[in-house]
């Protein structure tokens, strides 16, 4: 049997060139411009790891999470040496920070969500 390989993890979204950016400050990855175009947008990892991609979507609906009216379908987790650090990364970058959950009083991650409303947590 061959192995399968993830090589991408796409987002739904109104203006894939936006996002791109807001997850390129983030992370500090590049926008690999061969592979996208005004529909597409594909993140490079700069280690060669899995990329994030970005498709137009013009009837996309942000998630109203944790309200359960439009759900989340998927979130990215981000490993943060610091959650402090991250955070205030992350608020640079354009992130809103959500309702932390009431269950996680240790703080082991925090959650935001990225302009275009899909959530995505920090975690220690």
């Amino acid at each position: 049997m061959s192995a399968l390989n993830v090589i991408a993890f796409a987002l739904d979204c109104p203006d894939p060139h936006r996002l791109a950016g807001f997850y390129g400050r983030l992370l500090g990855w590049e926008i690999d411009e061969p592979e996208s175009d005004a529909d597409w947008v594909e993140l490079a990892h700069p280690e060669g790891g899995v990329r994030l991609a970005f498709q137009r979507d013009p009837h996309y609906r942000p998630s109203t999470w944790p309200s359960p009216e439009v759900p989340q379908m998927a979130h990215v987790d981000v490993r943060v040496d610091d959650l402090d650090t991250g955070h205030e990364r992350a608020l640079a970058a354009g992130a809103t920070q959500l309702p932390q959950p009431p269950d996680q009083a240790d703080a082991t991650f925090r959650v935001y969500a990225d302009p275009d409303g899909h959530p995505f947590c920090l975690c220690a």
